[in-house]
């Protein structure tokens, strides 16, 4: 009997294509576990997310103090959900509350564990209360930011509960205001500088997107206090590049009281050794009395302004624009003109306005830390009748006019000229009304009063008003050729010239 060899010890050779899909297969199926693996962690990590940030939050120091989270969801991507997150300092006091917000980091840095202020991509915060103080630093000239407690107004605008009153102190010269301005400030510089260790940004790249909603922020820059109600922003931080800004608010109040403010602008780090800034401000139904002008005038204020140039001391041109002003004695309409900022001055030109059927232009400048300013204005063509309803005076008027402040209502002092052309009081008719007038915190006074009638002159050195009182000098009747006819004096007495 034959036997066929059997092939068994031959080699198996199998298709290289085939060998290839075998390899492919296992690496996938090896990069398939590892990812589930990695998958599995950071949702297992996910689970206790707030404790492992409240972890990591005790070992970084950027944010120098305490940071703690109630609760945090975590996910893959490196989308982070948190709530209840509050900021404290050393001493326990409260630097940032932020009821629930998210952030993105970049998630090879979880994984490696180098979490640093560039792992942050974008940061969203919703109702959060945070106060900034701002100063420029000496040595670099570069404006430096940080966190502190807030003010006791900024816990009661939290609260919607109204300020203090605050209680008026003696009355300044423009010098003594001025140096005291000057000893709060150093006084300021030196608190801020106890306080400058609640961020510690130095040496650290910021590369991140963040959002505001519906935030109150309080921000404190040298002389400067503002309290920001319903603050929403968009802002592209870039420490070392093009930072934009877009920033919306509700009510605002501190050194100016007003029921909105809008900035969109850009500040850029690029190149300068001074961060070169170029922003648009829109502040609208501003309360001039929260400005200092020494008057008590409510009428809302809108206020534009372009700022362009170093962020430490940056030049702007705006427009200001009022429906109505009223001032003792004047009621404006339909006031505008030209603003321009540098420092802490305002010079306001081609201020132009309607009052009491006429005309006025006007300029001025005021200065926002000591609150001293100068406006003067000519008027055209103001018509008696408007300005005195009901007292039967039918003149047009022209006048001149002045405001000087040192600060403060006590301290203000309106003064003028005037002089009308042909009119009639009740069936006495005249040539033309004439004098000066001055008008010093509740004491209204016009000099040299003259009324030119067909024939005679009647003049008057003193017409006063000082706290509702009045006061009158003898009252001078001349003929037309000079001849003193009567004297009317206060006692209500005719006396004749004898």
């Amino acid at each position: 009997m034959r036997r066929i060899p059997l092939p068994f010890h031959h080699a198996v050779t199998l298709p290289f294509d085939l060998t290839r899909r075998r390899l492919v297969g296992a690496a996938l199926a090896a990069v398939f576990g590892l990812a589930l693996a990695i998958f599995l962690m950071l949702e297992l990590l996910s689970y206790g997310a707030a404790g492992i940030f409240n972890q990591v939050a005790a070992s970084q120091d950027l944010l120098r103090g305490h940071v703690r989270v109630e609760k945090l969801f975590a996910h893959i991507n490196g989308h982070v959900r948190f709530e209840g997150l509050v900021w404290t300092d050393d001493a326990g006091s409260p630097v940032l509350i932020v009821p629930e917000g998210e952030f993105y980091v970049k998630p090879w840095d979880v994984l490696t564990g180098h979490l640093s202020a560039h792992s942050l991509t974008s940061i969203s915060l919703t109702d959060a209360a945070v106060s900034l103080h701002i100063r420029n630093d000496p040595q670099t000239k570069k404006p430096v930011i940080d966190f502190v407690t807030p003010s006791t107004e900024f816990f009661q605008m939290m609260a919607a509960q109204p300020p203090a009153k605050k209680i008026k102190g003696p009355q300044l010269t423009p010098e003594e205001r001025k140096e005291r301005a000057e000893r709060a400030r150093a006084a300021r510089e030196a608190q801020m500088a106890r306080e400058w260790s609640n961020f510690n940004h130095t040496g650290k790249r910021i590369d991140c997107d963040l959002t505001l909603h519906h935030a109150k922020v309080e921000i404190a820059y040298e002389k400067r206090h503002y309290l920001l109600q319903g603050a929403n922003m968009n802002a592209d931080l870039h420490s070392d590049g093009l930072t934009t800004i877009d920033l919306t608010t509700g009510g605002f109040g501190g050194t100016m009281i007003g029921h909105g403010v809008s900035t969109k602008g850009t500040i850029d780090c690029r190149s300068a050794s001074v961060p070169e800034v170029n922003l648009s401000i829109l502040a609208s139904e501003v309360d001039p009395s929260s400005l200092g002008f020494g008057m008590d005038i409510h009428d809302p204020m809108t206020l534009t302004a372009h700022f362009t140039g170093p962020i430490t001391g940056p030049a702007g041109t705006g427009e200001v624009r009022m429906a109505e002003l009223h001032i003792p004695g004047l009621a404006f309409t339909d006031v505008k003109g030209t603003v321009s900022y540098h420092g802490s001055t305002l010079d306001f030109t081609d201020v132009t306005a309607g009052v009491y059927g006429g005309s006025l232009v006007a300029e001025g400048t005021y200065d926002l830390d000591s609150r001293v300013y100068h406006l003067e204005g000519h008027g055209e063509n103001l018509q008696a009748a408007k300005a005195l309803p009901g007292q039967h005076l039918k003149c047009s008027v022209t006048l001149d006019i002045a405001i000087d402040s040192q600060g403060s209502p006590q301290q203000t002092v309106t003064s003028g000229t005037f002089v009308s052309g042909p009119g009639s009081y009740h069936i006495l008719f005249f040539d033309k009304l004439s004098g000066r007038f001055t008008d010093r915190f509740h004491d209204l006074q016009f000099y040299d009063a003259d009324i030119e009638l067909a024939g005679a002159h009647v003049k008057t050195d003193t017409f006063r008003i000082k706290n509702k009182k009045l006061t009158l000098a003898p009252v001078y009747v001349y003929d037309e050729n000079g001849q003193l006819l009567m004297v009317y004096n206060k006692d209500d007495k005719i006396l004749p010239e004898t």
